[in-house]
């Protein structure tokens, strides 16, 4: 099948990401980025409705070395609640918009994930991410093999 930029994000997205919830720690945000290799995680309340985006960005700005160049022990930052922390108005995608549309989103905001929402008659739901490498797979843009030249 002949992939084209004009597929719909459904086709590439990760359905039913990992989330965290407003009110999560720091130190839960932590545990999850041990956990898996995320580079954002989706901000979601209760009712699936996207709150934020947190990244990996937005902890290293908070453990940002102090002017004698000591960095904020996990004891005084893991209680930070997520919401804190968080990016807001969150650059999103629909299910239905077209691969470009993503690429050139995450090209011009130099995001490497966006949020995946359904927008309805309601509040944006998230419903799944979309990172620089589900557009590269699915554009069929991935190396298959090993490179042909050495690396050093």
């Amino acid at each position: 099948m002949q992939r084209t930029a004009t597929m719909p994000v459904r086709d590439a997205m990760s359905p039913a990401p990992h989330t965290i919830p407003p009110e999560a720690t720091v130190a839960d945000l932590l545990a999850l980025f041990a956990e898996h290799d995320f580079n954002a995680v989706p901000v979601i309340d209760a009712r699936g409705v996207i709150q934020g985006l947190v990244t990996k960005l937005d902890l290293l700005r908070l453990l940002r070395p102090d002017a004698e160049m000591r960095v904020p022990a996990l004891a005084d930052v893991g209680g930070v609640p997520v919401r804190t922390i968080m990016r807001r108005g969150v650059v999103t995608v629909e299910p239905d918009d077209p691969m470009a549309v993503a690429a050139d989103l995450m090209i011009a905001t130099s995001l490497r994930s966006l949020p995946v929402v359904e927008r309805g008659p309601g509040l944006p739901v998230l419903v799944g991410m979309l990172s620089r490498g589900d557009l590269l797979r699915a554009l069929g843009l991935e190396a298959r093999s090993a490179p042909t030249f050495e690396i050093h």
